[in-house]
C-alpha cells in the first residue's frame, strides 16, 4: 500500500509530502486544485515520461519517492523474484531529474525506467474517472490481495453513499429556494 508521497521542486510544487492512510484514498477539489499534480508526480516516480517544463527551478533537481508497506507474502516472493527485497516491510521507488537525465531507484539501486515499472505492477494501481481528459476524481487503490477487493466494494458504497448525499442536498436546496421565494413574496407585500 502507498504509505507516503516525498516531492520537491514539481510543477508549482517547492516540497511537499501526502500521508496515505488504509484503505480507499480519493482526491478531489476543483480545477486548478493541484490533483493533477499529486497524480503526475506518482507516475513519475513509477517511470513515466519526464516532461522538462515539469521542473519548478531548473537550476534545482527534481524529487519524486513513494514509500509502500508491503504484507503480503504473494507480492514479498514477485518481488524477490524481480531481485527486490521488502526491508523493514518497506518498498521506496524514488525519481530524480534534471533538464538532462532522470535517475530512478528500487530501495536506493539504481534501475531502468521498464524495471521501475515491472517492480511498481506490483504495488500500486491507479484509476480515475476521465483521468485523461479531466481530472475530477482519482483515487489510488494498494494491489494488495483481498485488501483490493475491500476497498473496491468500499468505493463502492461510498459512491452510493455520496450519491444519496448529493440528491439530499438537491432537495435541501430546492426546499431553501422555495422558502426563499416565499419569504421574498412576503416582504414585498
Amino acid at each position: 500500500m502507498l504509505q507516503n508521497l516525498h516531492v520537491k521542486n514539481l510543477a508549482l510544487i517547492d516540497e511537499c509530502e501526502v500521508e496515505f492512510s488504509d484503505g480507499l484514498n480519493i482526491l478531489s477539489g476543483e480545477t486548478g486544485a493541484g490533483k493533477s499534480i499529486i497524480i503526475g508526480s506518482i507516475n513519475l516516480a513509477l517511470g513515466e515520461k519526464v516532461q522538462k517544463e515539469m521542473l519548478r527551478d531548473n537550476e534545482k533537481p527534481a524529487f519524486v519517492e513513494l514509500i509502500f508497506s508491503v504484507e503480503d507474502p504473494k507480492i514479498i516472493e514477485a518481488l524477490r523474484e524481480l531481485d527486490v527485497e521488502v526491508e523493514d516491510g518497506c518498498v521506496i521507488l524514488s525519481r530524480k531529474i534534471t533538464q538532462s537525465r532522470a535517475v530512478g531507484r528500487v530501495n536506493g539501486e539504481a534501475v531502468s525506467v521498464s524495471r521501475m515499472k515491472e517492480i511498481a505492477s506490483y504495488l500500486i494501481d491507479i484509476h480515475g474517472h476521465f483521468y485523461q481528459r479531466k481530472n475530477t476524481l482519482i483515487y489510488l487503490m494498494s494491489t494488495q490481495s483481498s485488501r483490493l477487493e475491500i476497498k473496491s466494494s468500499s468505493f463502492q458504497s461510498h459512491t452510493k453513499h455520496i450519491g444519496r448525499l448529493r440528491m439530499s442536498m438537491k432537495s435541501q436546496i430546492s426546499t431553501m429556494k422555495k422558502e426563499a421565494v416565499s419569504c421574498h413574496s412576503l416582504s414585498t407585500r
